[in-house]
């Protein structure tokens, strides 16, 4: 680019400038951006709030951002990362309404059936965690673990959806017993005296891809690992209910704190 008889290259451009020009891009291309070279990748990924806060009015509201959902995320990049790991209303079963930008979801009052919904992004990478709360009772069946694209999300009676087949692994935290492929893998937490799991008690749902492993923590207290062996595909934090008014929120934290744990 030409400016005053000067040419000027895209890489040194300053900071105001690139923070305009990524504030207008949509995430896949603000994240090519981030390869082009390392002024661009520091721009993006330091200081400025700019290109992650546009992204965020992207997918939902100022006031949402600020509201109590989105209180413990310190920048705007990590609320980003949060909306797009929430619940998917694309991808749960015809009972349950998403809600609160994916944050929360609701469970209609229908009979006999048990309901599933998974988030929006799934993972067979890295380390990750998401906190997931229940917000009103448990009812006689309910299930947090993971799933992929090809497990069910409803099904007649109340049953153990999440775990039915081998696309799902669930830990039912009525009956403390984990579940996958229609088969009970044993009692879980796996902790001596374990108390009960309560609703509004915050649950960390841990996925560690690299080593195929899930397990959860509640309390600042490892429960054990859940389950083993994961397959390499990619994986959905998932939770399936019967209760008649369940209310679950979920909050994708990422890595932070990240403890690999063993058997």
């Amino acid at each position: 680019m030409d400016y005053c008889g000067a040419i000027i290259y895209p890489e040194f451009f300053p900071e105001l400038v690139l923070d305009n020009i990524f504030s207008h891009l949509e995430l896949p291309d603000l994240l090519s951006c981030m390869l082009v070279c390392r002024n661009w990748n520091q721009a993006i990924n330091g200081d400025s709030t700019e290109p992650w806060k546009s992204m965020c009015r992207f997918q939902t509201s100022d006031k949402f951002l600020n509201s109590e959902h989105l209180s413990s995320m310190s920048s705007y990049k990590d609320k980003l990362r949060a909306i797009l790991n929430s619940w998917n209303p694309k991808d749960c079963s015809p009972n349950i309404a998403v809600e609160n930008y994916g944050f929360t979801f609701l469970r209609n009052l229908v009979a006999d059936s048990t309901d599933m919904v998974r988030t929006k992004t799934g993972y067979n990478t890295g380390k990750h965690i998401w906190e997931i709360t229940w917000n009103q009772p448990l009812g006689t069946v309910a299930m947090v673990g993971v799933s992929t694209k090809e497990a069910p999300l409803q099904c007649s009676g109340y049953k153990h959806l999440l775990g039915f087949n081998k696309h799902s692994w669930g830990w039912d935290l009525v009956g403390n017993y984990l579940v996958h492929n229609e088969i009970s893998y044993g009692a879980y937490p796996l902790l001596r005296n374990a108390p009960e799991y309560k609703f509004g008690e915050k649950l960390l749902l841990v996925l560690d891809c690299e080593n195929g492993t899930l397990h959860f923590e509640k309390c600042n207290t490892f429960l054990g690992i859940a389950f083993t062996q994961l397959p390499d595909t990619k994986l959905y934090p998932t939770v399936s209910v019967v209760y008649g008014n369940s209310n679950v929120s979920v909050l994708y934290i990422g890595n932070k704190g990240f403890t690999s744990r063993k058997t």
